[in-house]
């Protein structure tokens, strides 16, 4: 499910609960009368939405703010869901776990011999790119969340949210004319030693290199939740008692990666004139599917609460990695076109899928404080935890064959490296949030 049908699903839910609220108290659920909550010493709470017998603007209540009154476009809509229709909305900010990749990108000072140019373990050798985490550190998000209580006491509500990491990734890019030296380094299992392919040499190469990466984490969920015990009429954060509730519901979460490489290289060579143009590309997919299960505590203060999430999902991950690459050799005006291409290779290019049986734990802590009796400013703090993921980098295999790489009658002999294999890591995103709730 693509991020617009996951947020157009979630303000789609939202709707729905509002259209509904009219539809079920049409039938006589809920019992009129007048719509005034008083906290646990019998006082009228003042900061919870109160109507006189007269009626009024329910929002109003002498605040410093007013909200509209929605009884004209639904009648009596405000006495039927007071207190009980939320919707949350808040701006993410996020560290996240990254992938691991092995080094990308090698120089080596002018003047170095071809033979060791760019070669990992040489003196001189730089890594440029790669060998560490790429995506990690801070990344900007949303989340939406919204709910409504059933019933008027408050023991019964259905709840929805969506959340998302905005894109955010690395990239490398950089060209030479032979200096400076560029250089891909990897393994040669022909050879049993370290070697590189060379992107700038001079009087060898000239060439351009761009090297991308994205990461994209999303979910979407929709819950129950009871109360585990019979509370009082201000449903939610109402400035009344403390409750606790248990929550049950499916969730979706979908991580993927992305990691791309182009090469667009001239020879130097006198003699052997030619262009080499090159693409490959690493992307995985990670969809879980399952049931969540967790309990939520809120505690309320004279003009503030306290929600601590603690839930857990429970399901399958469905992995998928991809793999692909081309190679386009053009000589004397004739191109002609190979699939793979460095690290990609016909060895280990092509889809593949698996599924894990997984359990992803999640924490959260909010603190609200209520500016109004409809709205109230929260901030707070986020933790999930996502086992058994597959991420672009850790899929690279830097042991190639080199009789494999594209190239006019290169005879294919030797070991099929790169190879394919599916290897798993554990991915982490957690930080601050905070944002408003809108309280009718």
């Amino acid at each position: 499910m693509t991020p617009r049908l996951l947020i157009s699903a979630f303000f789609t839910f939202v709707s729905l609960v509002v259209s509904v609220i009219g539809t079920v108290e049409a039938q006589g659920v809920y019992s009129a009368g007048p719509n005034v909550i008083v906290n646990n010493s019998g006082s009228f709470d003042p900061y919870s939405a109160q109507t006189s017998a007269g009626g009024g603007n329910l929002f109003s209540g002498g605040n410093m703010f007013s909200f509209p009154s929605i009884g004209g476009f639904v009648p009596n809509m405000e006495q039927r869901i007071a207190d009980r229709l939320w919707i949350r909305g808040e701006y993410l900010y996020w560290e996240a776990s990254g992938m691991d990749t092995p080094p990308l990108v090698t120089t080596s000072p002018d003047g170095t011999p071809q033979n060791r140019a760019g070669i990992l373990g040489e003196s001189g050798t730089a890594v440029l790119f790669g060998g560490g985490e790429l995506n990690d550190g801070g990344h900007s998000g949303f989340r939406g969340k919204a709910g409504f209580w059933i019933t008027p006491q408050g023991s019964f509500a259905i709840e929805g949210e969506y959340f998302g990491l905005f894109d955010d990734g690395d990239g490398f890019s950089a060209a030479g004319d032979g200096s400076p030296i560029l250089a891909r380094p990897f393994f040669d299992t022909t050879n049993d030693r370290e070697t590189a392919q060379l992107v700038s040499y001079p009087g060898v190469v000239n060439g351009a290199l761009n090297i991308s990466s994205d990461t994209d984490l999303q979910s979407a969920m929709i819950n129950v939740r009871a109360a585990l015990m019979p509370t009082f009429a201000g449903c939610n954060n109402g400035g009344g008692l403390d409750r606790v509730d248990w929550i049950i519901g499916y969730r979706n979460l979908q991580l993927d990666d992305r990691l791309s490489f182009s090469e667009s290289l001239s020879s130097q060579v006198v003699g052997v004139p030619g262009t080499i143009e090159l693409s490959e590309q690493f992307s995985t997919e990670n969809r879980f599917n399952g049931l969540q299960l967790g309990v939520i505590h809120q505690a309320t203060f004279d003009r503030a609460w306290l929600e601590s999430t603690m839930r857990v999902a429970v399901g399958t991950n469905t992995q998928r990695v991809n793999i692909s690459g081309t190679t386009s050799i053009t000589e004397n005006g004739v191109t002609e076109r190979y699939p793979g291409g460095l690290l990609t290779q016909t060895s280990n290019i092509g889809s593949y899928r698996d599924k894990e049986f997984t359990m992803i734990p999640e924490l959260g802590l909010t603190l609200g404080v209520r500016i109004t009796s409809w709205f109230h400013a929260t901030v707070g703090y986020s933790l999930l935890y996502f086992p058994n993921v597959v991420r672009a980098g850790d899929q690279i295999d830097r042991n190639v064959n080199p009789n494999l790489i594209p190239e006019p009658n290169n005879p294919v002999t030797g070991s099929l490296r790169p190879q394919f294999s599916f290897v798993e890591t554990d991915y982490w995103a957690q930080g601050i949030n905070f944002g408003g709730q809108l309280q009718f």
